[in-house]
């Protein structure tokens, strides 16, 4: 039988704890990017600064408006 080591194993929970912090304060930051991004979609929705195709046609039409810008 295998003799269990508690200090190995207290380190390895201290690396798991530190690595799901990591991931933590990253999805934190994404969070908080994508909230800003929506804020910033909102209010060009509400400037009317958006345009919007419901067809394939209004689509191709918009693409080739701002090629030629």
């Amino acid at each position: 039988m295998e003799t269990l080591d508690v200090n190995e194993y207290i380190k390895k929970i201290s690396k798991v704890e530190s690595m799901l912090e990591e991931i933590k304060q990253g999805l934190s930051y994404f969070d908080s990017e994508l909230q800003e991004s929506i804020k910033r979609g909102e209010k060009d929705i509400q400037e009317g600064r958006v345009t919007v195709c419901k067809t394939k046609e209004e689509l191709d039409n918009f693409f080739a408006s701002i090629e030629n810008v």
